[in-house]
């Protein structure tokens, strides 16, 4: 691989993509930032969507664009990320705030000493706004009553800070609401990060435009045939569920092969093998969406790429 070519796939890969799910989100979280600095008021809200729609991305999109200001004597860390780790107990959560805010006492005191850390370092470094990514891990640990433990220690401290607060998970997250009526009601605002929100569209539609703006700075031509537009991105949408990540994923394969091929063009055969290489290995034949005998069915039974974990997910509507 040339300098050349490894700088290309590196400047893709790092590219940021605005879809519209994820400016709206980016835009709700920048309103409660700016009506908490100028009133005070602090409002919460749930983003939720699957695995591979932006959530993190998204994170980092918020911290990007308010950045800590260093000072002399103390750093203010305006935007606080906490990533929840696995099957996090209330003193695991605990440890993952002092950690995100660099506190060397993150496994050195009991939970009401590492709460009052929280707080105290919250105010001193200026936390303005508190976001929680992989918040589904705050459900998965234990039973209902562990739950609502860590549902109501999370009530108190959010009580006590006052500060707006987002939490970024899968839709499962909804579930831990629903052990604790208090915080529930705090987050009861609720953004989706899925395509195919506005009527006036399809989620097709929507995977095509995505698709499109992503290849759009490769300066390499995407030849779509024998397919229309519409028939494209409604293959475009089961063969990714609609999750930016593997529309990403996908064409980041297929460009990566037209460069070290030198090919004109990425066209449908390179999309259907980049398909069987990147995302399922078994998507072949009818069973690979950029294949003409394609079955035209979602890719979420057992085994394959999209298989549901949990049957009563929220599911969108077909292109």
């Amino acid at each position: 691989m040339t300098p050349e070519i490894a700088e290309r796939l590196k400047l893709f890969d790092e590219d940021l993509v605005a879809f519209a799910p994820f400016v709206a989100a980016k835009d709700a979280i920048e309103e409660n930032l700016q009506l908490f600095r100028e009133t005070g008021v602090a409002r919460h809200m749930l983003i939720l969507g699957e695995s591979g729609t932006g959530k993190t991305s998204l994170c980092d999109w918020v911290e990007r664009i308010n950045p800590p200001i260093y000072h002399e004597e103390r750093d203010q860390i305006r935007v606080l990320i906490v990533r929840v780790p696995p099957a996090v107990s209330v003193g695991g959560i605990a440890e993952a705030f002092l950690n995100a805010l660099g506190s060397f006492w993150a496994q050195r005191s009991s939970v009401p000493a590492k709460t009052k850390q929280i707080i105290l370092l919250c105010r001193k470094c200026g936390v303005e706004l508190i976001l929680l990514d992989e918040a589904q891990h705050l459900k998965d640990r234990g039973d209902t009553k562990s739950q609502y433990l860590i549902a109501d220690w999370l009530k108190f401290l959010l009580d006590d800070l006052a500060l707006p607060t987002v939490m970024l998970g899968l839709p499962r997250l909804e579930e831990l609401l629903q052990t604790n009526e208090q915080l529930r009601r705090r987050f009861s605002r609720r953004v989706f990060l899925t395509l195919g929100q506005d009527d006036a569209g399809s989620v097709g539609g929507d995977c095509l435009q995505l698709f499109t703006s992503l290849a759009l700075p490769l300066n390499l031509p995407v030849s779509l045939a024998p397919f229309n537009n519409t028939d494209f991105g409604c293959r475009l949408h089961y063969a990714t569920d609609g999750r930016i990540a593997y529309i990403k994923k996908l064409l980041f394969a297929a460009f990566r092969k037209a460069l070290l091929e030198d090919l004109q063009a990425i066209d449908i055969p390179l999309l259907a093998q980049a398909f069987t290489e990147e995302i399922w290995r078994e998507g072949i034949g009818k069973l690979n969406p950029f294949d003409e005998q394609f079955v035209f069915r979602s890719l979420d039974r057992g085994g394959e790429p999209f298989e549901r974990a949990h049957t009563g997910a929220r599911r969108r509507g077909r292109a």
